[in-house]
């Protein structure tokens, strides 16, 4: 996958002030998620060469991490990974677009 890869923030690199929440309507109930505001201090990973038999496990929420527990950074443990795709302008133009599937878990 070359154009559209998947990427990460460090989530040491990142601040619960910067956190916009949101709210999600479903039928039955309402849930929140977060966005990130920019900061340049944001170290981000990407992976622009992943191929169809990979996958990547995106951490969603830990009620051990650092800003679950109320401090303003995940320096020591994360909470959860910010994420997102990105346009990769070095990408070749007949580059094929990224696909994905998300299966969420709970692992206790």
């Amino acid at each position: 996958v070359r154009q559209y890869p998947l990427a990460c923030v460090d989530a040491a690199t990142t601040h619960f002030n910067e956190m916009r929440t949101f709210q999600i309507h479903y039928s039955d109930r309402v849930g929140e998620n977060y966005f990130a505001a920019h900061d340049k201090k944001h170290k981000w990973w990407y992976f622009p060469e992943m191929i169809s038999d990979e996958a990547m496990l995106i951490k969603q929420w830990d009620n051990f991490g650092s800003i679950a527990k109320g401090m303003d950074t995940d320096k020591e443990l994360a909470t959860f990974a910010l994420h997102s795709s990105l346009f990769d302008a070095s990408a070749p133009a007949d580059s094929v677009d990224r696909e994905s599937i998300e299966v969420r878990c709970v692992v206790i």
